[in-house]
């Protein structure tokens, strides 16, 4: 797995925090991990010498990682005079921007398309053909039924439609390639001609995202995030396509045997950073990247409302973010254990953090039901639909 040399985090403060009188912050906490004891330390001697840099030292227990204060004025100036971290200052100088810019996004598409939006968050119906799916295992595996569906989810507000057919279910068994396709490729035909909103399709094989563009689907949702085919990034690469690069702790079947981390934020980032330089390395552009921290993949209940609450720090990456905290067993774990059917309520909460935290998309089951919550948690995030008194 391609990992960085370097990764720069904003510890603080929470730019979703609407008690701030004003949308910049005065002052940062900062943080910068190095792979290389000797690179941290020639970092922190310039910090030294940087103005207003305060409380710089060495995090506790792990001498890699630089920590410090400074306004936000001054944290702009710090990237010019990094000439001997050039990677640094290009992730200080895309992190710092990402940080105060919210929601205005544009992905590159096939053949030239764009997908635009802007104060707005972006809800991603779940179609699943599958029989053994958590939630709607068995429901959607008749062609007709499953465009039905669709269609209503269109109907009923959703932004875009993520076609699956293999479950990725804590336990899930692997599908072969051949059984997926024949699951999805005429759904995905039959979809794509019957929808105004764009397909994706949720699939971490090369082979099946390949059939799966060419009938149609218009992103590809890889919970592997191009790690479990090694063949995935230079097809979705010849594809031109967005895709999605999820974090996921182990596979399916073992993800949620003790997962452990050392800092779940502080990972996640380490994470993305080395997938997205790995994607690049693929030929896939920065344009057509968005990530999602993987709510409930290798993850306990502790480390998704974790992620949950602390989501605006992937925003140093300057990608979109996408949550699917849709019916999952941390929800019915919080509630004492009630089955995924009675999980909407929770979801919607789960959802509103997720959007008032810099979620850009959500992925759910119950469209009709979380459109009305995507609204009135944009109103709360962006003022959309409200005017000026």
């Amino acid at each position: 797995m391609v990992l960085p040399v370097v990764s720069f985090r904003i510890l603080h403060p929470d730019p979703f925090d609407f008690s701030r009188p004003t949308s910049f912050p005065h002052e940062l906490g900062c943080s910068v991990e190095f792979s290389q004891k000797s690179d941290a330390q020639k970092f922190g001697k310039i910090l030294l010498g940087f103005p207003h840099a305060r409380h710089i030292h060495p995090e506790k227990n792990q001498t890699f990682n630089i920590l410090w204060v400074m306004s936000f004025k001054q944290a702009l100036l710090l990237p010019k005079v990094l000439g001997s971290f050039p990677e640094l200052s290009r992730q200080m100088t895309q992190g710092l921007v990402s940080f105060v810019q919210d929601n205005f996004w544009e992905l590159k598409g096939r053949g030239g398309k764009k997908f635009r939006w802007a104060r707005k968050t972006q809800v991603m119906g779940i179609l699943n053909i599958t029989p053994d799916s958590f939630s709607d295992g068995g429901n959607y595996l008749d062609p007709g039924i499953a465009v039905e569906r669709a269609l209503r989810m269109q109907e009923e507000g959703a932004d875009w439609v993520d076609v699956g057919g293999e479950s990725t279910r804590p336990g899930a068994k692997a599908v072969p390639a051949g059984e997926e396709k024949r699951r999805i490729l005429p759904i995905l035909k039959a979809c794509s001609k019957a929808l105004r909103i764009p397909l994706s399709v949720d699939t971490y094989k090369a082979e099946v995202a390949k059939a799966a563009v060419g009938e149609g689907a218009q992103m590809v949702n890889d919970i592997g995030a191009l790690i479990l085919d090694p063949r995935m990034g230079k097809t979705i690469a010849g594809l031109k396509v967005p895709v999605v690069l999820m974090h996921m702790q182990g596979k399916p079947r073992t993800m949620q045997k003790n997962p452990t981390y050392r800092d779940v934020m502080g990972d996640l980032i380490v994470f993305f950073r080395g997938r997205i330089l790995a994607a690049k390395q693929s030929g896939i552009t920065e344009d057509r990247i968005l990530l999602d921290p993987g709510f409930g993949f290798g993850k306990d209940p502790w480390h998704n409302m974790e992620i949950t609450r602390r989501l605006w720090e992937l925003k140093v990456l300057g990608r979109p973010l996408m949550l699917g905290p849709s019916r999952k067993s941390t929800l019915g774990f919080l509630l004492g254990g009630v089955p995924a059917e009675k999980r909407i309520e929770a979801t919607g909460a789960a959802v509103t953090a997720a959007i008032l935290k810099g979620a850009d998309f959500v992925r759910v089951h119950d469209v009709k039901a979380m459109v009305p919550v995507v609204k009135i948690a944009d109103a709360i995030r962006f003022n959309r639909g409200l005017t000026a008194p």
